[in-house]
């Protein structure tokens, strides 16, 4: 169904050499019920020696900086056994942008949520954590870096681990024509001062996906010609060796749907919509379907288009030879590791190119 491409020897050479020092940190999603916790710990025990670090994304930190959540016990236990660092994230609740606004002028909440975070990480034995607040105010840049500062310098004086999730962006200015760009910088991307936030972390996981979304057109969710340049740009501020790009195992399919607040009119709220999927619902779609697969050179991933009750729906399929491309990138940039998001959507092949750890 999906065709194979030709690739250089050359980069299979590139894959296998110095696979012990190249750090993979999969991403987990809070477990919504005790089959999806089982599954989760099923999928780590069966490629625990092709895992480096596990990121559960199981906290949050709300305005007064109360810290909430946790990592369930089988899981640190699963992970304690099979010798896996457990680095979970913590994101702002609700990625609320003016909640989180309130707590970055807030010392007093600041210091509660340190003190939280280094808690935790006694009490669970944590390798440290990783920052996934997002939907941040750019100007709101300089306090976000001082927060992440202090917290670095709490965690490390204890002896723990600190990295963040960053939004990538090409241009550190916001000054491009587009207005969607523009917005996106203002409101996203832009808080992220990577150079500062470089010197204080231990690495940086580059979300180096979602290129498009609902948002905007449809398309590639992490295309080789988008993120290349962006990895060249990062490599200006952030070390090789601190440096983990974010690769995405999700596909995105277009679909006609709602989006938007409940304010605007009913009928306008109709429009195109990603719902991003895992490969299994990828192939599902594929037998359903049976349209063409393209494969895009530039890209380094297959789409397709096919009609579903009269409009044109369209799906980019992220799978194992778009993830060995990626994973030839980060190996071409000698960079510390890769930080997949997330861990049980990904096509089952793509592990073949994951080297497994020494015992």
């Amino acid at each position: 169904m999906l065709r194979p491409y030709i690739i250089l020897l050359g980069l299979s050479v590139i894959l296998m050499s110095n696979a012990w020092s190249f750090e993979r940190l999969f991403y987990l999603r809070r477990s919504s019920s005790t089959m999806e916790l089982q599954q989760q710990l099923e999928n780590i025990k069966r490629h625990a020696r092709q895992i480096d670090i596990i990121g559960p994304q199981n906290y949050r930190l709300d305005e007064d900086g109360t810290l909430s959540g946790m990592v369930e016990p089988q899981l640190l236990a699963l992970a304690g056994q099979e010798k896996i660092k457990v680095m979970p994230l913590v994101v702002n609740i609700n990625v609320d942008q003016d909640k989180f606004h309130r707590f970055l002028h807030n010392p007093e909440a600041q210091k509660k949520a340190r003190l939280a975070m280094l808690d935790a990480c006694q009490k669970n034995h944590f390798y440290g954590w990783q920052f996934d607040f997002e939907n941040i105010l750019v100007s709101d840049r300089k306090q976000f870096t001082q927060f992440f500062v202090d917290t670095a310098h709490l965690l490390k004086q204890h002896g723990f681990k600190i990295s963040i999730a960053s939004v990538p962006t090409l241009t550190d200015k916001g000054d491009s024509n587009l207005p969607y760009d523009r917005w996106k910088f203002t409101h996203w991307s832009g808080a992220y001062d990577n150079a500062a936030l470089a010197k204080a972390a231990d690495f940086i996981s580059i979300m180096a996906y979602d290129q498009h979304t609902t948002l905007t057109t449809p398309g590639p969710i992490a295309s080789i010609a988008w993120v290349d340049p962006l990895l060249r740009n990062l490599l200006h501020e952030v070390p090789r060796n601190k440096l983990s790009l974010g690769i995405p195992s999700y596909s995105g399919y277009w679909t006609v749907g709602t989006a938007g607040p409940k304010t605007i009119p009913e009928q306008f709220q109709y429009r195109s919509r990603e719902t991003q999927i895992g490969y299994k619902a990828v192939l599902k779609l594929l037998r359903k379907f049976e349209p063409e697969v393209i494969w895009s050179s530039e890209w380094q991933s297959y789409y397709t288009v096919f009609t579903h009750h009269e409009k044109n729906e369209y799906l980019f399929i992220e799978d194992a030879h778009s993830f060995r491309s990626k994973l030839t990138l980060a190996r071409h940039y000698h960079l510390r590791g890769i930080s997949v998001w997330r861990l049980g959507l990904e096509d089952p092949r793509s592990w073949r190119y994951l080297v497994k750890k020494r015992i």
